[in-house]
């Protein structure tokens, strides 16, 4: 099963955690009442980018629509290929929502990494298993970032995938504003040890003398709620396997995709949807936006708050 409708007084951290995605129909929320909602299921950064609300900053605006502050929403245009938040960043933020205020003929499509891992054939699964996959985004700015999660390399990041995820300059944000989202690739719940893997790896992997940005994070991902493998698998951004032979790795990413893409559904949207999806077992993206259609979705993120962690 890819999604499962659900109750509002049902969607909690662990029904969100145990299903990947969840939908709820027929809401009616405010802005307060959906930023009180978000604060109940998990840790939500504030934020203030020209597209979060500035007094709900749970509330981002992925819309095509003025705002107040006479520019557009996030991703405002066009059509979003399969992607994940944040798939670049230290620690983005485990869950994101969507709620749609009005009927829009631009569907989202979600993917399942539970069900897709399940699904693997035992020898693929022993294969993975251990895997970081090496994940760039392609971008010359990024490549420039200074972060400590940021892994340097002498190999030059190639897309193992033909198709390019959507890049916000699509949206003609500012210079500044640019460098507003690349500051967000360091964000993390908890700075003192949530993250040691990520950094582990790249104290192990880090090469001096390397001038390509890249990061190292596990393709098979096992949920701290559930204890469940999915793949976490954000494709558009793969340029390698780390222990798998370089000569190995377009085979083995033309298979997966092929494979995980098999676990998937569109959603249409309609008035009061709200959907709820794992940001660490799946993907999603959005059709093309038809000409002079306003669309408008309230999106949320937020952290898992894992008891034994924060």
């Amino acid at each position: 099963m890819v999604i499962t409708t659900l109750n509002l007084n049902e969607v909690t951290p662990e029904t969100i955690a145990e299903h990947t995605n969840v939908l709820v129909r027929g809401v009616d929320l405010t802005k307060e009442k959906y930023a009180e909602f978000l604060q109940s299921l998990g840790q939500n950064p504030k934020r203030d980018f020209w597209f979060s609300d500035k007094e709900h900053s749970e509330i981002m605006y992925v819309t095509n629509k003025e705002l107040d502050n006479g520019r557009q929403g996030l991703f405002a245009r066009g059509e979003l290929e399969w992607h994940c938040n944040g798939p670049c960043a230290l620690d983005p933020e485990d869950v994101v929502s969507l709620y749609c205020r009005e009927e829009t003929n631009a569907n989202t499509s979600f993917t399942n990494g539970v069900a897709a891992w399940e699904a693997l054939p035992s020898d693929v699964k022993e294969r993975i298993d251990k895997t970081f996959v090496i994940i760039s985004d392609g971008h010359r700015s990024f490549h420039k970032l200074e972060m400590d999660h940021l892994v340097r390399t002498h190999i030059k990041p190639r897309m193992l995938s033909d198709k390019s995820v959507y890049k916000v300059e699509h949206d003609a944000v500012t210079t500044e504003e640019r460098q507003e989202l690349l500051s967000m690739q360091s964000r993390t719940r908890d700075p003192n040890g949530f993250i040691s893997e990520t950094m582990k790896t790249r104290k192990e992997i880090f090469d001096n003398g390397g001038k390509w940005n890249c990061v190292y994070k596990r393709l098979v991902h096992i949920h701290l709620l559930t204890g469940k493998r999915g793949l976490w698998f954000p494709f558009y951004n793969v340029v390698g396997y780390d222990n798998i032979p370089e000569s190995e790795w377009k085979e083995l990413h033309d298979y997966l995709v092929d494979h995980y893409l098999k676990y998937t559904y569109s959603h249409k949207w309609k008035s009061g949807d709200l959907i709820f999806f794992d940001n660490t077992q799946g993907l999603h993206k959005r059709d093309m936006i038809p000409d002079g259609e306003e669309r408008e979705l309230w999106r949320g993120a937020f952290w898992y708050v894992y008891k034994d962690r924060v």
